[in-house]
């Protein structure tokens, strides 16, 4: 059975922090390194459900399922927890501060909800996977979309026409 490799996690970093960590960040970095963090979630998400449907598919029942859905939690939770840092390591103007944070608890608890599950050590890959298709996690997944869209509205109001990725598609 094949088990993905982990997706590369510090590209979330690497896209908060930009370059030179003795530099001052030119204006309008804090938009665009944010847009970068936005996309790149969406872009490892989307491949992490991807790349677990496929799997699915492929692996034998019992096990190869169960190990399938283990690493898909591991690489769900890394992923969040990638968006947290690179999150916290943005400095947000003080307009945008509680927007952001807002944004990052929705992430927070949707990483709660992951790692529940993944520690839950449930026997068999279909009692994960109705888990993971509870309507708490619709909620928490609507929650990040909603805290999203509100960060989005908020980087407008200041001036930005940085487009975040709240609806689940690239713009």
């Amino acid at each position: 059975m094949r088990i993905a490799r982990p997706l590369v996690p510090l590209l979330l970093l690497a896209a908060a922090c930009g370059g030179d960590a003795d530099a001052d960040p030119a204006p309008g970095d804090y938009f665009a390194q944010l847009q970068r963090v936005s996309e790149t979630a969406h872009i490892q998400e989307r491949g992490l459900r991807r790349d677990l449907r496929g799997r699915l598919e492929e692996a034998t029942p019992g096990e190869d399922r169960r190990a399938v859905v283990s690493v898909f939690l591991d690489q769900s939770a890394r992923l969040d927890q990638d968006v947290l840092d690179a999150l916290g390591a943005l400095d947000p103007p003080t307009e945008l501060a509680s927007a952001q944070q807002a944004f990052r608890d929705a992430w927070t608890s949707h990483l709660d909800l992951i790692v529940k599950v993944r520690d839950a050590s449930f026997p068999t890959a279909d009692e994960v996977l109705e888990r993971l298709e509870a309507p708490v996690f619709r909620n928490a997944a609507a929650e990040i979309r909603a805290r999203c869209d509100d960060l989005q509205a908020a980087v407008a109001a200041a001036g930005s026409d940085v487009d975040l990725v709240c609806d689940g598609r690239l713009s």
